[in-house]
């Protein structure tokens, strides 16, 4: 690889769909992306190499989106995620702590709003709200933050922690556990059965892709610090996603019904108000007009 540019942003997870989303459509003018995977090779850098300090030296930003599982998969293999994300976070955090202080990235952390907090209380659930999360995932997220606050306030490391919602409107393979708006067009598209758990009222805070990367662009630009959801601040029960979904490709979409999973959040409501006066951000892109572009976007392709 090439000497490593000055004032470059890190990407961790670089061959993960969102590293893949920011490599393509970050502005410029953010600064010049480097990516990490735990595969080296045809572009992207070893993660192995960011617990070394000299490799963090100088840069702006580190986006730490590297993680082991999904919310499904994490279930299926009972919080590996204390074996492989969290020591290696801590490791990151420790190479962070022997960087001078005024050398060092701003450390941006991608956890889940639609895990962390369990069922929402009522309301909307706020930054300042208990965690209580009911899957293996969650905990692990819960877990991470915790980690970099005590990294946090035992080294003066300056982080953002962003509780970020279901973001949609790119393409996922179709065996990814995740996701139910993409594979809901594609189901639609190619006259499949969804798998549908539960009867549909489960309510969930779905971000269109262009929103979510104008806010991790305000988060860069200004350096921002604290914990926040990201999210449309609005929630919608799958019934209307996928209502909405037939509406737009003018398909039905055929469901196979199976029980409710029991570690998934039936209530996922997200208050995005902080972030949007610490930023001056709004999301822009309705669920209506967000399904529609991917439902032409899914036609195109």
């Amino acid at each position: 690889m090439s000497e490593l540019p000055a004032n470059r942003i890190i990407v961790t997870g670089g061959r993960g769909r969102l590293a893949s989303l920011i490599a393509d459509h970050f502005p410029p003018a953010a600064g010049e992306l480097v990516l990490y995977s735990r595969k080296a090779g045809d572009g992207f850098h070893a993660l192995d190499q960011l617990t070394d300090p000299a490799q963090l030296d100088g840069a702006a930003v580190l986006l730490h989106l590297a993680w082991s599982t999904l919310p499904a998969t994490s279930e299926e293999s009972g919080g590996i995620e204390a074996q492989q994300d969290l020591p290696y976070l801590e490791k990151l955090l420790v190479a962070f702590a022997a960087v001078p202080a005024a050398r060092r990235p701003l450390f941006v952390f991608l956890s889940s709003g639609g895990t962390v907090y369990g069922p929402a209380p009522g309301r909307p659930s706020v930054e300042d709200d208990d965690c209580r999360p009911i899957s293996w995932y969650g905990r692990a997220k819960v877990a991470a933050e915790e980690i970099i606050r005590q990294h946090t306030a035992s080294s003066g490391l300056a982080c953002a922690i962003l509780r970020i919602t279901n973001p949609y409107g790119y393409p996922i393979p179709k065996s990814r556990a995740q996701g139910i708006i993409p594979h809901a067009v594609r189901c639609a598209a190619e006259k499949q059965p969804l798998t549908l758990y539960g009867d549909g009222s489960a309510r969930k805070d779905f971000l269109y892709y262009t929103d979510f990367l104008a806010a991790l662009n305000q988060v860069v630009a200004r350096r921002l610090t604290g914990t926040f959801n990201i999210a449309a601040g609005e929630s919608h029960s799958l019934n209307e996603v996928i209502a909405i979904v037939e509406k737009h490709a003018g398909l039905p979409v055929l469901l196979h019904r199976q029980p409710v999973r029991t570690w998934d959040v039936l209530d996922c409501r997200l208050d995005n108000r902080r972030f949007c006066a610490a930023t001056g951000w709004r999301p822009l892109v309705s669920l209506s007009e967000g399904i529609r572009r991917s439902t032409v976007g899914y036609a195109a392709h």
